[in-house]
């Protein structure tokens, strides 16, 4: 439910924060292009601030743990071959490009269809379809909930059902 829920607070703070900060210097379709720099830059500096300050694992770091032998050399080639061929790899793509593939579908269309079809502004449409991505922080979890209730009950049939 939390990393789903980047959808809704990026729609909440760029469409109703950045961007009416962004317009009061410049027209309303050069601001919107250029609040878009606000999460590149802000990915781009995590992006640094990751490969400088982590570890590639909680034992450490793969080139040391290759080097003292406690990481078995395993080539890039072998080990995405091995991935390809494995039919779970495949439906759990298929099931995740579906699931994940609606929610951006609807984050990015959501804000333009409360602004075109109900006449919101710009700020407001983001703030209502920020709420898609903010449900996620109790969906998630109420749906797990249920779904263990009724396995409880009904077993798989249950869960299922849910």
């Amino acid at each position: 439910g939390w990393g789903n829920l980047g959808g809704g607070v990026t729609q909440l703070i760029m469409g109703s924060v950045l961007f009416p900060l962004f317009k009061t210097g410049m027209s309303s379709e050069m601001a919107w292009r250029t609040v878009s720099i606000v999460p590149a830059f802000i990915g781009f500096m995590s992006g640094v601030a990751v490969y400088f300050i982590s570890d590639d694992a909680p034992k450490g770091n793969y080139k040391e743990l290759k080097k003292n032998g406690l990481m078995p050399e395993v080539s890039a080639a072998a080990s995405f071959r091995t991935g390809a061929l494995n039919l779970n790899t495949w439906v759990l793509f298929l099931q995740y490009g579906c699931c994940f593939g609606v929610e951006l579908t609807m984050n990015n269309a959501a804000a333009l269809y409360f602004k075109d079809a109900f006449g919101q502004t710009t700020e407001s449409a983001a703030a209502i379809a920020s709420l898609f991505g903010w449900m996620n922080l109790f969906a998630r979890g109420l749906g797990g909930y249920l779904s263990d209730k009724a396995n409880a009950r009904s077993g798989m049939r249950g869960r299922l059902c849910t």
